[in-house]
């Protein structure tokens, strides 16, 4: 470079007007531009940042929302026939893919935790496992009162069926005393869905969805039984593999406790009017007994 050689207003090399006209012309790529600097550091924040919010808080097991009637417990290795786990000390957490989502976050042999969604794992035996989210509710409940939204099965607007690359959900139905009622498949689930307008995901599309008991029910050939809660699973019937890209549960609704069955809601109604009877011949003799001694006086 000679005296005079400068930079223009883009960064790139312009030499001086008195360089000679032999020297070796020198490639700007070659050459650091003066506004490089400002960008690096702005891509660093924008990481930083990013990486800030991408922070998992453990919510302990069970996890109880605010003002809900409902607990969700942790589950890894889910015992499809009984609902139970395997064990181990596992967590559920929010915010290992979004700051909305619910997953579980399973314990290993040494202890350690593993911050997961709702999907296929291999365990310590290298046997497929999956982790759950069980919802149960503080009294049995009307299933067609409850609400349940889900996300991040990677699906876009022309998908006709969940990905088995991905994750497949799963859901077993919790009757009286946690008596398993049924075991919603993928293609039990799937006309259950519907997608919530505005919501996040790739492809240009929602990724978040809202799943009707009403219709899984009716798919389930099950009628309006009250339930007691549900557990949240993923599924392996089409051959899905571990380790899955999980999904995971953003929200459950309050459910309206369940109306008692017509044998208990008539026993109801003979106790009250057995006590209202005792009540009027109470009052009837200490009503007679006054008399009695006013009569004597």
């Amino acid at each position: 470079m000679t005296l005079g050689d400068e930079y223009d207003n883009y960064g790139k090399y312009r030499p001086s007007p008195h360089m000679n006209p032999f020297t070796p012309r020198k490639s700007s790529r070659l050459l650091p531009k003066p506004n490089a600097l400002p960008v690096l550091l702005a891509t660093l924040l924008v990481a930083a940042a990013s990486s800030a919010n991408a922070v998992v808080t453990l919510l302990g097991n069970p996890y109880t929302p605010s003002g809900a009637n409902f607990s969700i417990y942790a589950v890894q290795g889910l015992d499809l026939s009984t609902g139970n786990g395997s064990g181990g000390n596992p967590q559920v957490n929010r915010g290992v893919e979004f700051d909305d989502g619910l997953g579980v976050s399973y314990s290993q042999p040494n202890g350690s935790l593993t911050n997961f969604g709702l999907g296929l794992y291999s365990d310590a035996q290298h046997q497929i496992q999956t982790t759950g989210l069980r919802v149960q509710y503080n009294t049995l409940v009307d299933p067609f009162s409850l609400t349940l939204r889900l996300e991040d099965f990677d699906l876009g607007a022309n998908d006709p069926f969940f990905r088995s690359d991905k994750v497949e959900p799963g859901i077993l139905i919790l009757g009286a005393n946690n008596t398993i009622l049924a075991n919603a498949l993928p293609t039990d689930i799937w006309s259950a869905l519907t997608v919530v307008p505005g919501g996040k995901g790739g492809k240009g599309f929602s990724d978040v969805w809202d799943l009707s008991f009403t219709q899984l029910f009716a798919n389930l050939n099950l009628q309006n039984t009250p339930i007691r809660g549900f557990v949240l699973y993923a599924d392996q019937t089409r051959g899905e593999r571990p380790n899955s890209d999980p999904y995971f549960m953003v929200s459950a609704g309050n459910g309206i406790p369940a109306i008692p069955e017509p044998p208990t809601y008539f026993a109801g109604i003979a106790a009250f009017v057995f006590a209202l009877l005792f009540h009027v011949q109470q009052t009837r003799k200490r009503k007679r007994l006054i008399a009695e001694r006013n009569r004597l006086r």
